[in-house]
């Protein structure tokens, strides 16, 4: 394998990218990766659905959640243990604000389970593991990993729109704020942005879908807006004053059309 074959799709503002691309920098492994900022639709074509996204010869190899250390063993040709393919997954939908959006917004695993999140989540070309195996038993088990892991993606997902009111915002924006904005059909008019890419991925009848997730996410940025919003102003102000790491993402090449 060679660096060439190793492409590191990210975005300045994520935290595992952040991570990752430090880790390798402090590793001296920064120059045997491509790396790729996003910033086009030309990543839907891609198949890039999370950032970081890794991909080897092309095919997608690891995304969030993924350390620095293992991005170095998918450079190196390792194998690498996914563990639990399928808990693996979830913790992929789980860290992708897109598809978690995605998830709630039908109320089902089945719209995201797509070849390339299972073959980045279980990191199928140095694992062995099978994308097909994976999205057949996520469908399988649909109802039962969605329960189950429906309060995590709801967390998730608060985090995530208080995040992109801050973004929206300037950063100007105050505990209160974020409590007058956290009103359902606020909250539902952004997962519904958040969630559909225009109508690509719109439920069959949107009219108030996932009202009862809309209404908890709600109440839980309401309830702990002032917990939420510093967690997100400390992440972006940490990683936008990181000086070598904008140097770095900088000098990356961005993501075009074709």
């Amino acid at each position: 394998m060679t660096s060439r074959d190793v492409t590191i799709y990210f975005h300045p503002s994520c935290e595992t990218s952040h991570e990752v691309i430090t880790g390798l920098r402090r590793a001296g492994a920064l120059g045997r990766v491509r790396l790729v900022r996003l910033g086009s639709l030309e990543a839907v074509r891609l198949g890039v659905l999370s950032v970081p996204w890794v991909t080897v010869g092309g095919e997608p190899a690891a995304t969030d959640p993924v350390s620095a250390e293992e991005v170095i063993d998918i450079v190196n040709g390792s194998r690498v243990d996914p563990g639990d393919p399928v808990e693996a997954f979830m913790n992929s939908v789980l860290h992708s604000s897109l598809a978690s959006a995605v998830a709630i917004l039908h109320g089902s695993l089945a719209p995201v389970a797509v070849r390339e999140l299972a073959s980045a989540a279980a990191r199928s070309p140095l694992s062995g593991v099978r994308p097909e195996q994976v999205i057949g038993e996520v469908v399988r088990r649909d109802g039962e990993l969605f329960a189950e892991w429906r309060d995590k993606l709801r967390r998730a997902l608060s985090i995530s729109f208080v995040r992109e009111l801050y973004w929206a915002s300037g950063g100007a924006l105050g505990p209160q704020r974020v409590r007058e904005l956290s009103r359902p059909e606020v909250v539902g008019l952004w997962l519904l942005g958040k969630g559909s890419l225009g109508r690509s991925a719109l439920p069959y009848n949107p009219k108030g879908s996932a009202s009862n997730d809309i209404e908890w996410i709600a109440e839980f940025v309401s309830r702990t807006a002032s917990g939420l919003l510093e967690k997100v102003r400390e992440e972006q102000e940490g990683i936008y004053s990181d000086k070598e790491y904008m140097e770095v993402v900088s000098s990356a090449s961005g993501l075009r059309g074709p």
